[in-house]
């Protein structure tokens, strides 16, 4: 069954509140329901689909409740899958709980109790001290904040500076491009040859590919 209007999702969560014990009455001012249990209050906004709008709504009604929902065609979270663990992320974030109704049905799909920010940012320490390496160990300042096209790092960089190295000196083995230049997964960068700059023309030895000496010209232009 396809929902197409908000007055559908109503009674489902009108059922799911009663059977939590709340009184449970709608429209009351601009509220789509509002839900009252020894004086705790609990706001729900009921929409179609998602949209910043939506957020500012339930962000507005957290100066009222005690506690906010947001209620949707649970079809909506299907439609958007790809975005749908950011909006989850960013509800908790805001303490926003989320109801979704399907087959007449209403079930609380986010429960919030406080967002913890600390418990957060320990869940996401790799993922920080990765960001924070490549922050540190890049050199150059070549992006552009907002660009879509491939972007500058300090992977590319070693590529760039054994690739300049092999333009200037020609044929060289791993060992001489680490003396020189210092990269030493040198051997690791050369062998993966990720970007397709470089030939192994013998064993151990190398030179820059046409792909390579293409892609250096167009970094110098």
């Amino acid at each position: 069954m396809t929902i197409t209007k908000e007055t559908e999702l109503y009674d489902p969560c009108k059922t799911l509140l009663e059977s939590l014990g709340y009184q449970v009455k709608a429209e009351v001012g601009a509220i789509d329901i509002m839900a009252i249990k020894d004086d705790y209050m609990v706001i729900v906004e009921l929409k179609l689909k998602i949209s910043l709008k939506l957020i500012y709504q339930a962000i507005d009604r957290q100066k009222l409740a005690d506690k906010v929902y947001i209620a949707l065609p649970k079809t909506v979270l299907n439609q958007t899958k790809s975005n749908v663990k950011h909006f989850l992320n960013l509800l908790k974030r805001l303490e926003i709980g989320l109801i979704v109704v399907s087959n007449n049905q209403a079930e609380v799909l986010v429960e919030t109790f406080g967002f913890d920010l600390k418990r957060s940012i320990t869940a996401s320490k790799k993922k920080k001290e990765k960001l924070m390496k490549e922050f540190t160990l890049r050199k150059s300042d070549m992006n552009v904040g907002g660009t879509k096209s491939k972007k500058m790092t300090h992977y590319k960089e070693k590529v760039i500076e054994i690739a300049k190295y092999l333009r200037e000196f020609g044929q060289k083995s791993p060992k001489e491009i680490v003396l020189y230049t210092g990269i030493k997964d040198t051997p690791n960068i050369l062998r993966k040859n990720y970007y397709m700059w470089f030939i192994n023309v013998e064993r151990g030895i190398y030179q820059l590919s046409e792909i390579g000496k293409k892609a250096l010209d167009e970094l110098t232009e």
